[in-house]
């Protein structure tokens, strides 16, 4: 005759493993979710606290701007000026009749994502996913822009000489060349819009954003060291102090 002992040890054991491995699959499932808490919680650490950068000898200097939509930022500075002619080297953007005072918007980016997304609502979450999984090419997006003086999503950056060198030789430093150095313009963009072939991979922890919180770095500018968000770019500089 069976021993009903033995069976409800047996059938224990086996509660008892169905448990661990549910705990194992809610552990392993939880596991993302709290590596994303994490890295969100380590953009705003970095963004309330960042580096203060320099005192800026800003004196008759034009005034350059920072750009933020929801997701990305835009380093925007004269087309041309005392220190750079960017129509030299950007003229798909800078036909003959644009104005004197119109600026350009630098941003750096997934290729793809750029031509594909021309606004938020054209969003897809696989050209998201394939961008943060660096499978594309980077491009630098140069726009011709009104000055933004009222534009309400766009702070105003006081800069100097030195500080608009650096940044100058940072968007410069961005772009990958032909072999005879020249910018390599890539298919895409509307209007006085394009995308010029750019060094790096973008990932999550070189987005966007991450390269204008570098470019404001080299400014010496407030600044997050890590900077994956918009907010992490204009979060030091609406807080932050220069000193």
């Amino acid at each position: 005759m069976p021993d009903p002992a033995v069976g409800f040890a047996a059938e224990t054991v086996g509660r008892t493993r169905l448990s661990k491995s549910l705990r194992l699959i809610l552990v392993l499932a939880a596991m993302p979710l709290l590596a994303l808490l994490l890295f969100v919680l380590a953009a705003i650490g970095f963004a309330l606290v960042p580096a203060s950068g320099r005192a800026q000898q800003a004196g008759g200097e034009p005034t350059l701007y920072l750009c933020a939509s929801l997701a990305h930022t835009d380093i925007v500075m004269p087309s041309r000026d005392a220190l750079i002619d960017w129509t030299q080297l950007f003229p798909a953007v800078t036909p003959p009749d644009l104005p004197a005072e119109a600026y350009l918007a630098f941003g750096w980016g997934d290729l793809v994502f750029f031509r594909e997304t021309p606004t938020w609502g054209d969003t897809r979450v696989s050209t998201a996913l394939a961008a943060l999984a660096g499978r594309h090419d980077t491009a630098l997006r140069v726009v011709a822009v009104n000055p933004p003086v009222a534009n309400p999503d766009c702070l105003p950056l006081s800069i100097d000489r030195e500080g608009r060198l650096a940044l100058i030789a940072h968007i410069q430093a961005s772009l990958q060349p032909d072999a005879a150095g020249r910018p390599q313009q890539r298919p895409g963009g509307t209007g006085l819009e394009a995308f010029y072939l750019a060094k790096g991979r973008y990932g999550p922890f070189n987005t966007c954003n991450q390269w204008a919180a570098e470019a404001l770095a080299v400014a010496g500018l407030p600044h997050a060291h890590f900077a994956p968000f918009s907010f992490s770019v204009t979060w030091p500089l609406a807080n932050g102090r220069a000193g």
